[in-house]
């Protein structure tokens, strides 16, 4: 693939493209090994995971929206002594870079995710583990915006994780808030590298039948299409007043266009989601895309396109 995809993010961190898969979408990656092997794009967020197994919410877990997804999922996940035993070993065989999701209740619980985490990777070999993502904004469980929502509870969770660890470390902001600037200038301060916007947006589905909820929850998560102007709308906020401060777009991206539009906005690298669903080779068509948008722009990387959004 061509060098001007080449993305750099802090840490060290080199990605041959911008374009990463999004918690919870794939798994770990393995999944998605028969459709395009990750290793010839960015890489992959894994399913988030917690310090214990948790079941999830009672189904039905998704409902299709006229322009994008619902979903309560619930962060279903075999907790972290599985991941440590079983998934990473198995995954960093497989060649790929990846960036773990981590979920707690507590600040404890997340410091102790990254603590048992990295010295897992520290005595067994990183793989291609390159960072942290920290999901502080989750919907679809009791209290689970909290994280992303309360400026003190979000520095102490961060700091406590950047104590952690010297690897890549990124918040998942929430775009259920009026004004995302405050959280994510709080975020750099107590020790992220960069920051994720963002999660999906809050939503429900009627049955007007029943007047009851079409979803195992009475609200649920918001992805895919709909949400693009308001993520893009953070993206440009954040990046307009922290140039220097790494963004991941995510959100709304279901073909080169859009995941144009999220870098133009400042966006430094991609998640890709919902748009799976639609197209399962997203990726390779996003690649080529980026690289013939650059062609015909007469540009020569990501970086020259970067923030150039011109509103006036």
């Amino acid at each position: 693939m061509s060098s001007a995809l080449e993305t750099r993010l802090p840490r060290g961190v080199t990605l041959q493209d911008p374009i990463l898969l999004a918690s919870g979408c794939c798994g770990y990656g393995e999944e998605y090994l028969p459709i395009v092997h990750p290793s010839t794009f960015g890489g992959v967020i894994t399913k988030a995971v917690s310090v214990r197994p948790r079941l999830g919410n009672e189904s039905p877990r998704l409902r299709e929206t006229p322009a994008g997804l619902l979903n309560c999922i619930g962060l279903q996940n075999p907790g972290v002594d599985v991941l440590l035993a079983e998934v990473l070993p198995r995954i960093n065989q497989l060649n790929y870079a990846y960036i773990v999701n981590v979920v707690g209740h507590t600040v404890e619980e997340f410091a102790e995710l990254v603590r048992h985490v990295q010295r897992h990777c520290d005595e067994q070999g990183r793989g291609g583990m390159i960072g942290f993502e920290l999901d502080l904004s989750c919907p679809n469980v009791d209290s689970g915006t909290t994280f992303a929502t309360d400026l003190d509870v979000l520095s102490n969770v961060t700091a406590a994780c950047r104590a952690e660890t010297d690897q890549l470390l990124i918040g998942k902001m929430t775009p259920n808030v009026t004004d995302m600037l405050p959280y994510a200038e709080a975020s750099r301060e107590s020790g992220a590298d960069s920051i994720t916007i963002s999660n999906t947006l809050n939503g429900i589905s009627i049955d007007i039948r029943t007047r009851r909820s079409n979803l195992g929850r009475p609200s649920a998560g918001l992805s895919g299409a709909a949400i693009l102007p308001a993520v893009l709308y953070h993206i440009w906020r954040v990046h307009r007043a922290m140039k220097d401060y790494p963004i991941i777009g995510c959100g709304g991206i279901w073909d080169t266009d859009r995941a144009v539009q999220h870098i133009l906005a400042g966006a430094t690298a991609l998640q890709l989601g919902t748009g799976l669903f639609m197209n399962p080779k997203l990726p390779e068509d996003v690649q080529l895309g980026l690289a013939k948008y650059l062609q015909e722009q007469g540009e020569d990387s990501l970086d020259s396109i970067r923030g150039t959004y011109e509103y006036c």
